[in-house]
């Protein structure tokens, strides 16, 4: 039996389980900016809130991920309504985000279409055949402090106000997003105060770099899968280049299944509340790439795809003339 048909129980959504998931994630989302308020100064009810802001965040976008797989629940107009709603926590204006994160789905692992993919990686033919410019530029956007806060701010809160892809999602779309998303920051002021906004973008930053942090350890990997669209096999890419991270069932809950990443790309028709139990059911024939807090931190040191070894190596892997030289 094939693992789609295996996943298939778990692909019904169930309404009343979604509801509730996005209710849990509200809570805590708009929980940590009063709590936060009402305890500004005492640090570690700041941390808490930011790790409490963090979850609702990650939890509600994936919620709108799901409703972009028409997944979460099971009408699509509810789907569409609630993805749009969404936008206003998650930054992401939803029919763009639908449009480029299926595009991510489609060209996985596809080193022809790497445009479609949240980073850039260069293989080590690239690199080497780069000048001096080229090497700095993409040794410098490969820099923890680029990957990890430069690029998710950026990304995040300047990118995505206008989008890839914009003219084929509708401008109507980006404007509904950034309306609901400046509203609610402006009725975070006023109703809140100076305070309340303080605690809302601290929390925002953290959030930012965190869900980038789990996307790039979800693919970033040495084993990773990466071949031209000749070679290039969705399914492989999907169970192979994908990560699973194994940190508890605490973090789990917390970011709504995130870390079943595999299974996610494999199946996009599970929701996020029913992958945990679909992935330990389907454990077996998954055989999935586990990795704890260290090995996914340590993630970042993999700068370049190494063609011929086929694995992500580092730049100290390459030979140094190579590095420090423009290529002839």
């Amino acid at each position: 039996m094939s693992i789609i048909k295996m996943a298939q129980p778990f692909a019904a959504p169930l309404n009343g389980v979604a509801a509730a998931n996005l209710l849990v994630s509200l809570c805590f989302y708009f929980g940590a900016i009063a709590l936060g308020t009402m305890f500004w100064g005492n640090w570690a009810v700041l941390a808490l809130c930011v790790i409490m802001f963090t979850s609702g965040t990650i939890r509600l976008f994936g919620a709108q991920h799901d409703c972009g797989h028409y997944a979460h629940f099971s009408n699509r107009r509810v789907c569409d309504v609630v993805g749009i709603m969404m936008g206003a926590f998650t930054a992401h204006p939803y029919f763009a985000m639908q449009y480029n994160h299926n595009r991510h789905h489609a060209e996985i692992g596809n080193l022809d279409e790497r445009e479609a993919h949240e980073v850039l990686t260069w293989t080590v033919r690239e690199y080497q055949a780069a000048g001096f410019w080229g090497k700095a530029y993409y040794r410098a956007y490969r820099s923890p402090f680029v990957i990890y806060f430069i690029g998710p701010l950026f990304i995040f809160y300047i990118r995505y106000r206008i989008p890839k892809n914009v003219s084929k999602t509708g401008w109507v779309d980006v404007i509904v997003q950034n309306t609901l998303m400046f509203s609610l920051w402006y009725g975070v002021y006023v109703i809140g105060g100076a305070t309340a906004f303080t605690v809302f973008m601290i929390c925002n930053v953290f959030a930012a770099c965190f869900g980038t942090f789990m996307v790039f350890a979800g693919h970033n990997f040495e084993e990773a899968y990466w071949e031209h669209e000749a070679d290039c096999d969705t399914r492989e890419a999907s169970l192979k280049g994908s990560s699973v991270l194994d940190f508890g069932s605490l973090f789990h809950f917390l970011t709504y299944n995130f870390a079943f990443h595999d299974l996610h790309h494999y199946y996009v028709k599970v929701p996020a509340y029913r992958l945990k139990a679909c992935h330990e059911a389907l454990k077996d024939e998954l055989q999935p790439k586990k990795m704890g807090w260290l090995e996914a931190f340590a993630c970042i040191r993999w700068k370049l795809w190494d063609e011929d070894a086929k694995r992500m190596v580092r730049f100290s892997d390459i030979r140094e003339s190579a590095v420090l030289h423009p290529a002839e």
